[in-house]
């Protein structure tokens, strides 16, 4: 009894799908598939219909934390003193690309808010002296080759009187925002020529700057501010000319900062040589479309700002829907006119089976279009499209098998004793096709989908704005040569799902084949 049940049909069905170690994985696929489309939607993290930032505020999320930072400022006077950003005098701010982000004043610093995604530069300047805050928002705009800049130049202040006649090498150090340093004039005049050019070029950013009316900020600039009083050099050598207040400044582009010198013995009012910023790089996050992956957003959000994830989750039990039904409406039909069509014969026969050829002389995608050019977009009509290329599949491989099952000792003793011939066809031959049918059936849910995934990519689908994975490849199709996750997460979730029902299906085939030895 026990030699029986081990060697029951079942068991070594099983015995043999389990040594298929492939299979028996997309198998575990398949069911974590289904558990998706089935349960998903209510673990979903976000709507997929509307926009996460009009989530956030349910969810416990300051969107301005992700959009906008406060950057701390401070000025540094001729005889150290530090003086807050409250007390600068005429502070001016301003974005080169309002576009990109933009710049306001606070009680606690200057704050920045982002726009859109790209590179842009904060100027931030009182009287003679300015610094630079490099802005980096990340969002569809890839910020792999933006170089870092110069953001705030530090001038040695001297403290010893100078008398007329005495000369003085300026040294400084231009910080730049990766950290690097340079400390030379040469290497300061070559970084500004090669970032700004070497000729003037007109300023576009709509930032005027406090020392000239008629000079162009984007260049680089060694001068004395008081010349009856100092000279200096291209090589940072300054002359004391009279006794009084000798000031010098240095600009690079947007950057300046100054150095004060008193001649003689003439005491000088300590003045403002510099603004120093708490951080130089600023990395915000478009918030409002295109996010990357993040712990927020695994998947990223799509160009309404919706989330990926949530999306793929709500799309899985949509497309499964079409693959199912559409597959299942087609073994339906494809297997009751290919058992008619095996049984019966004769003009029957000839018809389903021309019928058969003339669908199958179509590609499945033309066919299905050509179904949907007939019908009219929407999801009921793509399932009715798929499951008119899936028929002929079905009768072709149920009249093979019926034709073979008839011929069977089996049905003909039934033939003989007068049994019905429905019941011959559903009890006796039937049973004899699901096995074929069962390995066709999970094989072609995988076409299936495929198939519905493109006719909505094609806009074929009806309502585009639908999670299901073909809308939002087409959805995405417009920004993927600089935004990958909005098409590689719904094209990974198709390729899966395909992949997992064919390999699946293929197993079957081979546990359910009998000439394959265990």
């Amino acid at each position: 009894m026990d030699k029986q049940k081990k060697n029951s049909p079942f068991r070594i069905f099983l015995r043999k799908f389990l040594k298929q170690r492939l299979a028996v994985f997309a198998f575990g696929l398949v069911i974590m598939i289904l558990l998706v489309g089935i349960f998903g939607p209510l673990f979903a993290p976000y709507d997929p219909h509307r926009p996460v930032t009009a989530q956030y505020a349910d969810k416990g999320i300051d969107v301005d934390q992700l959009t906008s930072s406060t950057v701390q400022l401070e000025g540094r006077l001729s005889n150290g003193e530090v003086v807050d950003q409250s007390e600068l005098p005429q502070l001016q701010t301003e974005t080169e690309n309002r576009r990109i982000a933009s710049i306001r004043r606070t009680q606690s610093g200057v704050q920045i808010s982002a726009n859109t995604s790209g590179a842009t530069e904060a100027v931030i300047e009182s009287g003679d002296v300015s610094s630079v805050a490099e802005i980096l928002v990340e969002g569809e705009v890839p910020l792999d080759d933006v170089e870092p800049i110069v953001s705030q130049i530090i001038i040695a202040q001297p403290e010893e009187a100078f008398s007329i006649g005495d000369e003085y090498q300026i040294n400084f150090e231009a910080l730049k925002t990766d950290g690097s340093e340079i400390t030379t004039i040469e290497e300061l005049r070559a970084y500004t020529e090669e970032k700004y050019g070497a000729d003037e070029e007109e300023d576009t950013s709509g930032f005027q700057s406090g020392s000239s009316e008629n000079e162009d900020s984007a260049s680089f600039q060694l001068r004395s501010l008081t010349e009856d009083v100092v000279t200096v050099n291209e090589q940072g050598v300054v002359q004391f000319e009279e006794e009084g207040e000798g000031i010098v400044q240095i600009q690079s582009g947007d950057v300046s900062s100054v150095v004060q010198f008193q001649v003689g013995n003439e005491q000088v009012e300590p003045i403002l040589t510099g603004i120093y910023l708490e951080s130089t790089t600023v990395e915000l996050t478009d918030a409002y479309k295109h996010q990357t992956p993040s712990s927020m957003h695994i998947f990223g959000t799509d160009h309404q700002n919706r989330d990926i994830l949530s999306r793929v989750i709500h799309g899985t039990k949509e497309t499964l829907l079409i693959g199912f039904v559409s597959v299942a409406i087609g073994t339906v039909i494809g297997t009751v006119l290919g058992l008619l069509a095996g049984y019966y014969g004769g003009w029957l026969d000839s018809l389903v089976t021309r019928m058969t050829d003339v669908l199958l002389a179509f590609p499945g995608i033309l066919l299905a279009i050509a179904v949907i050019a007939f019908l009219g977009a929407g999801l009921t009509n793509i399932i009715f499209a798929v499951a008119v290329f899936t028929i002929p599949v079905f009768i072709r491989i149920v009249r093979a098998s019926t034709l073979s099952l008839k011929e069977m000792t089996y049905v003909e003793a039934a033939k003989s004793i007068g049994v019905p011939n429905t019941v011959i066809i559903f009890r006796h031959i039937f049973p004899g096709t699901l096995s074929v049918v069962m390995v066709y059936l999970t094989m072609r849910i995988g076409v299936a989908i495929l198939i519905g995934a493109a006719l909505s990519f094609l806009g074929l689908g009806g309502d585009i704005t639908a999670p299901e994975w073909g809308s939002m490849l087409s959805a995405a199709k417009d920004n993927s040569s600089n935004i990958f996750h909005a098409t590689f997460f719904p094209g990974l979730a198709i390729v899966i799902t395909v992949l997992s029902f064919n390999i699946f299906g293929d197993g079957l085939r081979d546990a359910l084949d009998p000439k394959l030895k265990e």
